[in-house]
């Protein structure tokens, strides 16, 4: 019996549903492969070896019988331990070699994150793709939640206010140019797109949208090497650097500068850093 006049907070509910969807999704039965008939979007997911257990294995189970006939393609990451990075690219290509309608792209040695979502829109057989961390989780109803949410009536979009999981087009890519890839790790390249959409004139909205859970993983061990020095415990301090070298920041309303929602301040961009186009097509 629970004594009268306890409360739970809300994140008590929010870990007691997700522990239920969690319990669910372990009896459901494995996912059925499929032809892809859904042209109105693709979903693109980045991921590594040492997120293959926790995060990712779950996490594809769940999109294949959530989409079952949505292209879904994967970017694995590279690794620094050559044999470590052999054997998991023989394991994933296993799994996912399953799935009618996954399609994998694979490296040897890590990349940038920004070169890991560009090739994701560029191997997207459709204008829009939503690209997910792999560390997220969805229940069961994600789809209808999302499909009538309305984000799939943008041609670039945030869901709940994170670039952790956003539906980016070729149409947009083509207007803003592709993701720098002279971030060379992980981290600022969505401030840098940003910052980029507002100066281009281009609103990215956000849609709150249920059945998605971010868990915000913290990477101790990145792709490119043992010892990497952070920003913040999760992004590269290169990708900073870079940053800081792209753009000039600050907190005074000052001319020539315009204000960007992900930075919370005003920003420039510095003479001679203007975004390369990567690729010779932009689709």
């Amino acid at each position: 019996m629970i004594a009268k006049g306890i409360r739970f907070s809300k994140n008590y509910w929010s870990n007691l549903k997700w522990w239920l969807i969690d319990l669910v999704w372990m009896f459901k039965p494995n996912p059925v492969a499929k032809d892809v008939i859904n042209s109105d979007y693709s979903i693109g997911v980045v991921t590594y070896v040492n997120r293959y257990e926790i995060h990712f294995l779950p996490l594809i189970k769940r999109l294949v019988t959530v989409f079952p006939d949505t292209q879904i393609v994967i970017a694995v990451n590279g690794y620094y331990d050559a044999e470590v990075q052999q054997r998991y690219l023989k394991q994933i290509s296993a799994l996912l070699n399953q799935y009618k309608n996954v399609d994998v792209i694979t490296y040897d040695t890590g990349q940038s994150l920004s070169k890991l979502w560009n090739q994701l829109i560029i191997h997207s057989k459709t204008d829009k793709t939503l690209i997910f961390n792999d560390d997220i989780k969805i229940a069961s109803n994600f789809r209808g939640k999302l499909e009538r949410s309305g984000i799939l009536n943008e041609s670039c979009g945030l869901i709940n206010a994170s670039w952790s999981h956003f539906l980016m087009s070729k149409q947009i890519i083509q207007k803003n140019g592709w993701f720098d890839e002279r971030f060379p790790g992980v981290g600022y390249e969505d401030q840098d797109f940003e910052i980029r959409l507002v100066l281009n004139g281009i609103v990215i909205k956000d849609y709150c949208i249920g059945g998605l859970k971010n868990l915000v993983f913290k990477t101790t061990d990145f792709s490119y090497g043992e010892n990497i020095e952070t920003d913040f415990e999760k992004y590269s301090s290169v990708n900073g650097k870079v940053f800081f070298k792209k753009w000039e920041v600050t907190q005074t309303d000052t001319d020539k500068f315009t204000w960007v929602r992900i930075i919370q301040a005003y920003a420039k961009q510095i003479e001679g850093m203007e975004t390369p186009n990567f690729y010779l097509e932009k689709n």
